[in-house]
């Protein structure tokens, strides 16, 4: 599904999220870790977008790595990051986040931004986040959840459930693949209820920051 959409991919995004995504992506950075030298890795990394906003002008960032399944996605995403002059620090691969090709305690830190809910098994790939990085490392999920207003909570609704599926449609000739989004958004375990999950996968010093009224939310956790 991804591959068919992976041309509009980008556009969409800063389309439907009427630009908040690279402020999100932003935000994000701000709860990397301190450490210098870091080795990174992004999953579901898509188009390298999150890649590479951690890694330009952050000189902490020895090496990065980023895993997707989607090989179209991952194509576009090595153009970027030679544009941006990134590419002897940044690698992209064909791989599942659930099952990951990296040895124990090998990263700093490990993302994944709107990835997390189209896994098919969360707590397999939890385990797999877990594994890989460092103790004393950490893990940083950024994704969709619902916000606490009523009003907003409704607006928010209507807008996942009419208006992203009709405008996806519209840009990218696939009407599934953008009413797939509302769906897996309806059904994630946000808020403390993810925040239980991770705690159970054995993360600690777990923390949610909401974000443009609880529309998502950055988990922070650590090993």
């Amino acid at each position: 599904m991804f591959n068919d959409i992976a041309g509009r991919y980008d556009f969409l995004n800063r389309l439907l999220s009427l630009g908040q995504d690279v402020r999100w992506r932003n935000a994000l950075k701000k709860f990397m870790p301190d450490t210098e030298g870091q080795t990174i890795l992004d999953l579901a990394t898509g188009t390298a977008d999150v890649l590479i906003t951690l890694t330009k002008n952050n000189p902490r960032i020895l090496r990065g790595y980023g895993v997707d399944p989607a090989v179209k996605m991952l194509e576009i995403g090595r153009k970027k990051i030679e544009a941006c002059h990134l590419d002897k620090i940044l690698m992209l691969q064909q791989g599942d986040a659930q099952a990951l090709g990296f040895l124990d305690n090998t990263f700093d830190c490990v993302t994944i931004s709107f990835g997390i809910r189209n896994i098919p098994d969360l707590r397999l790939a939890l385990l797999e986040m877990y594994r890989v990085t460092k103790k004393g490392g950490r893990v940083l999920i950024l994704e969709f959840s619902k916000p606490e207003n009523p009003l907003l909570k409704a607006g928010h609704w209507f807008y996942l459930q009419a208006v992203v599926p009709a405008v996806g449609f519209l840009f990218s000739g696939n009407f599934k693949a953008y009413s797939y989004l509302n769906q897996t958004i309806q059904s994630f375990p946000y808020g403390e209820r993810f925040c239980k999950i991770l705690k159970q996968m054995g993360f600690i010093n777990i923390q949610p920051y909401p974000l443009m009224g609880g529309a998502a939310t950055i988990y922070v956790a650590e090993k």
